[in-house]
């Protein structure tokens, strides 16, 4: 059963460009509690895996599951249920390819429209992070405490490891035209290399902490990147130098999204005190750190991510459904 209803969420403005935006909830029932969430760029395909070990494919608006895959009947990656965000799960920006990374450490890759096996190999331990590459062609993924392997998914083999001084990568994400992958570091660097060769262009090592979550701009141009210290930082993508330092956060980043044209950022904090507690959601604007919307939900988000026409849909759940925002 899918309930869907809309009202009008008035904002916290805390500048003055801050507005009055439009928020909509879809409700979609679902036989176990969904813990993680991914949504296509287009909008319409989404994704979670639940309590019960399976990963479910949704169509919107309709709502219905279009798929259902349980991989060798394990949980998802622990990383991955402790963080409240997906990390073991995506979907390439057309919806077709399912990236799962499970708790033994299994990476799985299915055709989302058929079900059918892509690419499946073993990591050492559980995933902590993973990226696709825009066309769907490379996969980078993580076992906890390793760098990061890159696989290209057309041949089925595995190119390279990209490096570190010790332990592996909180977030890796590849750069819109696929030529580089940025790997933020538990060594407190920041780390680019080149995605054909995985040679390193450079590294950033200004941060006091752990970086938790990296992202490119579409032009290819920029690094943001932020993590426990509260901060968000923008990098030269060609270069590894800062460029700008925005206000400290009241909050820890947890993770960051930039928007499709290039002109905001989402922000999803965590709770210092706990990721069971809820944080907010914030949309900046890049270029003069204004907040353009914000939003604290009353359940942790579990996932998300901005969909081509310029909104971000977010994710919560309860024992007994998946429930969908919308906030631009």
């Amino acid at each position: 059963m899918i309930q869907v209803r809309s009202w009008l969420l008035f904002l916290l403005a805390i500048a003055p460009s801050c507005v009055a935006q439009a928020r909509s909830e879809m409700s979609i029932a679902t036989p176990a509690q969904v813990q993680g969430f991914v949504v296509a760029r287009d909008g319409k395909v989404v994704a979670g895996w639940g309590k019960d070990g399976k990963v479910r494919v949704w169509n919107l608006p309709a709502g219905q599951v279009i798929r259902s895959l349980e991989p060798n009947g394990e949980g998802a990656s622990q990383v991955c249920a402790l963080s409240n965000l997906p990390c073991g799960l995506l979907l390439s920006q057309d919806g077709r390819w399912l990236f799962f990374g499970d708790s033994k450490g299994g990476v799985h890759i299915w055709d989302s429209t058929t079900g059918d096996v892509r690419f499946e190999t073993a990591l050492a331990h559980y995933i902590s992070t993973a990226a696709l590459s825009r066309d769907g062609a490379t996969l980078a993924a993580a076992s906890t405490g390793e760098p990061a392997q890159v696989f290209d998914l057309r041949s089925k083999r595995r190119l390279f490891q990209l490096t570190s001084d010790f332990g592996g990568p909180m977030a890796v994400k590849f750069s819109p035209d696929g030529s580089l992958i940025a790997s933020a570091d538990t060594d407190t660097a920041i780390r680019v290399f080149d995605t054909h060769t995985g040679k390193l262009r450079w590294r950033f090592d200004e941060m006091t902490l752990e970086p938790f979550t990296i992202d490119f701009t579409p032009d290819n141009k920029f690094v943001l990147v932020g993590g426990p210290n509260k901060s968000l930082i923008l990098l030269d993508a060609s270069s590894g130098k800062a460029v700008r330092s925005y206000p400290k956060q009241k909050d820890v980043v947890r993770y960051l999204e930039v928007s499709p044209d290039g002109s905001a950022v989402a922000v999803a904090y965590v709770d210092e005190k706990g990721s069971n507690i809820p944080a907010p959601v914030m949309i900046f604007e890049l270029s003069s750190g204004n907040v353009r919307a914000q939003w604290t939900p009353e359940t942790p988000i579990i996932g998300g991510g901005w969909i081509a026409d310029g909104h971000l849909l977010l994710a919560t759940a309860t024992p007994e459904a998946l429930h969908i925002w919308s906030l631009r």
